[in-house]
């Protein structure tokens, strides 16, 4: 801007603009031109002092950043140590102790199946013998063979998968009841603890490709100890019905013995009254034996001596004679 324009705007008309000399008007020509380097100078300053106000603000932005990312990570941080303890308070720990309840769960039932099983193969058999069959002639059950489950039509072949959680918990819960089920078989079997280390039977049942319970029921023989132990429960449990039987035979046989003896003694007090020197108790010459004989017959007391052999009648004379010495030294002693 130059003098000129400076006075009219101050309000000087074109007439006191021209009267003024030229040495006035130099010097309002060096004060506008001090006045616009004053000005200059001002809005660089105010330039360079906002520079450094914008550059404060980023870098305090920046701070800001940098504190929210650091205060994101110790958030995410802790809420993942606070998600692995929950999952070890709830979720590992619980799991061991219910997967410890089921191992023995599955391991008394287990029992009781094998002693279920044995006690009716035993009946089995039992009935089968009384109709006169052979177990191993008779049918038998075969359950169906397992079929693997058909493809899922929804998934793409190659697709890649990831493992569950909850499955991984699931399979290590299967492979430590797969363990603890060789262990209590073993025991249940032999009467003592497995004679290996389980991790060493795995790394051997690795070795073979066999799963750890078929690598233990060849090595250790599982199933010929259990048919041997079904064998003896069958045989102990067919002495027990044997050993019954003969209990319940035992009185009718003794009784049996009682009446022979009752019956023998009557005949030989019969015989000795006949055939005696006591006149007062002997029976006279020439007495009918006949009646007695065909009553003892028809009572069931004696056989009948006109159905006998010669050699059953043998028998029945030494029978007698062996009785009656019998019954006298009893007597005499």
């Amino acid at each position: 801007m130059t003098v000129a324009e400076v006075l009219r705007q101050s309000g000087l008309s074109e007439e006191a603009i021209a009267a003024l000399d030229a040495k006035a008007m130099s010097a309002f020509s060096g004060i506008l031109t001090t006045a616009d380097q004053a000005k200059a100078e001002a809005l660089q300053k105010e330039k360079a002092a906002s520079e450094l106000a914008v550059k404060a603000e980023a870098d305090r932005k920046a701070q800001e950043i940098a504190t929210e990312a650091a205060k994101a990570a110790q958030d995410a941080a802790e809420l993942s140590n606070r998600t692995v303890k929950e999952f070890w308070d709830n979720t590992y720990n619980p799991g061991v102790a219910a997967w410890e309840k089921e191992r023995n769960e599955l391991a008394k039932k287990a029992s009781d199946a094998l002693a279920e099983t044995a006690y009716y193969k035993a009946q089995r058999e039992g009935y089968l013998g009384t109709l006169g069959i052979k177990p191993e002639d008779a049918p038998v059950f075969t359950p169906p063979a397992n079929t693997a489950p058909p493809p899922d039509p929804n998934k793409t072949p190659g697709t890649p998968t990831f493992v569950d959680p909850k499955v991984v918990i699931s399979r290590v819960g299967d492979g430590m009841n797969t363990i603890n089920d060789i262990m209590y078989k073993h025991q249940v079997l032999y009467g003592r603890p497995l004679p290996i280390p389980p991790s060493q039977l795995i790394a051997q049942a690795d070795a073979l490709k066999l799963s750890p319970m078929e690598y233990a029921t060849r090595t250790y023989k599982f199933a010929e100890k259990e048919q041997e132990q079904r064998a003896a429960e069958a045989k102990k449990h067919d002495d027990e019905i044997a050993a019954a039987a003969v209990a319940a035979k035992e009185p009718e046989w003794k009784k049996k013995m009682d009446d022979q003896s009752a019956e023998f003694a009557a005949k030989e007090r019969q015989r000795a009254e006949q055939a005696g020197s006591n006149p007062d108790t002997k029976l006279p010459p020439g007495s009918a034996k006949f009646t007695d004989l065909k009553r003892a017959v028809a009572a069931g007391e004696r056989p009948d001596p006109t159905r006998m052999s010669q050699a059953e009648r043998h028998q029945l004379t030494l029978n007698n004679i062996h009785k009656a010495v019998e019954e006298r030294e009893a007597v005499v002693a």
